[in-house]
């Protein structure tokens, strides 16, 4: 079973840059916001069905920290490592852990610049387990602009317990401000999809997703692609529902309150999945696997509540 790990959140603006400076644009008078931990599920990756009443799982970190673009993963120590978006400063995330998805343990924050005063933002944490190293490979966005969106890099770090790090050093710098990467490998290469955060007067739209690839885990990274999704997408996710089949992108198209799936055979060409449908108001997400066994303890633990 596919489980869909997200937020909730409707925008009520968009922002653009002009030649007399950044301005909002009305989008709808309908907002809300819900920064806790939501989850879905799937049996075939496409069309995803609310856990809990669309309800929040975990509301906050350790109970004062928002949740915003959550990300999941099994580590091989049999938990289920969550780091998000949300902490005390903005150059913090947030850490929990669980074995069943309902009870969440070791609630805290992770100061993951660290001294670093320049830093505007750490944000859409993920990390990949390297089996080599024994050790998990925590990579996100840091930006030095004025916003937190602009001038920014993709970032990463080693630990083996979510406690002590390595120095942050950059893994992406595109040469222009990048933000949300994930990464898989694939036929002894590395493809890490990020978001192209360009746009405004002097650059054009972009919001969009590109590829880069390296034949390493910590690069270095070089961009292969253009566009491999619609403007004004963001939160990649890649996952393949089947080991014989192509791989599947979710992403969010966060100024449309919606979301969508591309596929891939190779990872640089996609084409979109018309037939995607995701619970309503869902933002920045992860997709990732649970045995059925696990899933049925999920739903038992989740209707007691």
């Amino acid at each position: 079973m596919w489980i869909f790990s997200y937020f909730r959140q409707i925008y009520g603006d968009r922002v653009e840059i002009t030649p007399n400076g950044v301005e909002s644009v009305l989008l709808t008078e309908e907002t809300m916001s819900s920064e806790s931990l939501h989850l879905a599920y799937s049996d075939d990756g496409v069309k995803w069905t609310p856990l809990n009443d669309n309800k929040p799982v975990l509301n906050s970190i350790a109970g004062q920290y928002i949740i915003r673009d959550p990300f999941i993963r099994k580590g091989p120590d049999g938990w289920h490592h969550l780091l998000a978006t949300g902490g005390p400063t903005r150059r913090d995330i947030g850490y929990a852990r669980s074995r069943d998805l309902v009870t969440w343990e070791d609630q805290r924050y992770i100061p993951i610049i660290r001294g670093d005063e320049r830093a505007r933002s750490a944000w859409a944490p993920e990390f990949f387990y390297d089996e080599d190293q024994e050790n998990y490979f925590v990579f996100w966005s840091t930006s030095y602009g004025e916003h937190g969106w602009d001038d920014s890099r993709i970032f990463c770090a080693r630990t083996k317990d979510f406690e002590t790090f390595t120095p942050p050093k950059i893994l992406l710098d595109a040469g222009y401000t990048v933000i949300d990467a994930t990464i898989i490998p694939s036929n002894g290469q590395w493809f890490l999809i990020f978001k192209d955060e360009r746009f405004g007067y002097k650059h054009g739209e972009h919001r969009f997703m590109r590829v880069a690839t390296a034949p390493a885990l910590d690069g270095p990274y070089t961009v292969v692609t253009e566009a491999i999704t619609p403007q004004l997408t963001e939160g990649p996710s890649l996952y393949r529902p089947s080991e014989a089949g192509p791989w599947y992108l979710a992403y969010d198209y966060c100024m449309a309150n919606g979301y969508g799936i591309s596929v891939s055979d190779d990872l640089l060409n996609w084409r979109i999945l018309p037939e995607a449908d995701f619970p309503v108001n869902a933002r920045h997400g992860s997709v990732f696997e649970i045995t059925d066994a696990d899933f049925e303890r999920l739903q038992s633990a989740l209707s007691a509540k």
